[in-house]
């Protein structure tokens, strides 16, 4: 769960009065020619198929339905986005669609549970429950995706979309044997495909949350995670971390295996082999090995058991993220915040996993910034980066950003 910082405010420049000014002189010379707007080019059908409102494209290797309302560069920006996707997700598991992948983005969230009703034929109440708890969903009795892009698009680089397209691609491939994949391992390699967009801070988060939770004793055991069941029976904060433990067990099994360990995975599970013989067969290490060492590897992947650690640029492309992780499960914690600009505290409570992630902007200035972590009178964890990009320190700037940012 990210924490919203404050936004500071700016000073505007108030309009010169209005004076009156001699009219133009006429002049001979010819008036400039404005270069003409560069062309946004998309993808177009070669047969197109209007559906209500939506328009059709057809990136490579998939069809896109997209809300007419959506801006000429948006369409080009998301085929774009699905047809690197797409060609990524492939690349990963050395596989190629047999069939196009069938994507709905709409615009917002009354076009996304119009998707889950009349497209997926969900009922009202299920429709809600899904916009109300997902930004993107995959159905695989359809084998469409529906996305809801105002709640992705701000989001740097968007990764939702390369995650459903993972479980589009698993369903051929594990196939006639699908039923030997289990939930964590389809989830698992679908967020870590999230991290491979050219975002550190996602895989930073599935690293050092994996480790929040062994810290305070809430991982779960695979086993309890295996069937589609077990799996959806975790909401609300479990919900949520699921899924960074699954794709460090998946991160951790990838480096057992070698390269090219999810083609060979999943060609094991279509002879008929479950993950633990397929492990076994392709590491030379049993599984009951692999799951007695998994919290130990976890816990040595992160520089110490609690802390914060830094990511630039952060989950919007800019500034930097923080991340809080190994503290006590729900703890209220002071969060300050110092440059030679800024000093802002802040009260906040750390998850159930005793972990908290936050943004430093570029509404704030760049330079060095010191972010401590406190639980009472004790200093818990501190850490300083330097933030590049952002707002300018000025000398016309006659407010001091401190009273601004408390």
């Amino acid at each position: 769960m990210e924490t919203a910082l404050p936004t500071p405010t700016s000073a505007t420049a108030s309009p010169a009065a209005a004076t009156a000014a001699p009219e133009p002189s006429p002049t001979s010379e010819p008036a400039p020619t404005l270069s003409p707007a560069p062309t946004v080019v998309v993808p177009e059908c070669r047969q197109p198929l209007p559906q209500g409102g939506l328009i059709a494209l057809c990136p490579d290797g998939a069809m896109l339905w997209l809300d007419g309302s959506l801006s000429r560069e948006e369409q080009a920006a998301i085929a774009a986005q699905v047809e690197d996707d797409l060609a990524a997700v492939q690349r990963e598991f050395k596989w190629t669609l047999r069939t196009r992948a069938v994507i709905h983005v709409r615009a917002g969230r009354d076009g996304y549970v119009d998707t889950l009703r009349s497209v997926f034929g969900y009922g009202g109440a299920t429709a809600e429950y899904i916009a109300d708890n997902s930004v993107a969903f995959f159905e695989p009795s359809l084998r469409t995706i529906a996305v809801n892009w105002d709640e992705i698009r701000d989001r740097k680089p968007i990764a939702a979309i390369r995650h459903e397209l993972t479980h589009v691609v698993t369903l051929e491939a594990c196939a006639p044997r699908c039923d030997l994949v289990p939930a964590w391992f389809n989830e698992g390699e679908a967020r870590l495909q999230e991290t491979t967009v050219g975002a550190e801070w996602r895989l930073v988060r599935v690293r050092y949350e994996a480790a929040s939770m062994l810290a305070t004793a809430t991982l779960l055991p695979l086993t309890t995670l295996w069937t589609q069941a077990q799996w959806n029976a975790y909401g609300d904060w479990m919900g949520y971390y699921k899924y960074q433990e699954a794709a460090r067990a998946i991160e951790l099994i990838k480096e057992d295996v070698g390269p090219d360990a999810i083609p060979k995975i999943y060609a094991r599970m279509r002879a008929g082999d479950d993950v633990p013989r397929a492990y076994a067969a392709l590491s030379g290490r049993s599984w009951a090995s692999f799951v007695g060492g998994l919290d130990a590897r976890i816990a040595a992947g992160v520089a110490a058991p609690r802390g914060i650690v830094t990511v630039a640029p952060g989950a919007d492309g800019t500034g930097l993220s923080y991340l809080l992780y190994g503290f006590p499960a729900e703890a209220n914690v002071t969060l300050r915040i110092r440059s030679h600009a800024v000093d802002q505290t802040q009260e906040v409570a750390v998850s159930p996993q005793g972990a908290l992630f936050g943004s430093i902007d570029n509404t704030y200035p760049q330079g060095e910034y010191t972010i401590t972590a406190a639980i009472g009178a004790d200093t818990v964890a501190a850490v300083t980066a330097v933030k590049r990009g952002g707002r300018l320190m000025q000398e016309d700037f006659e407010f001091p950003y401190t009273s601004l940012y408390r």
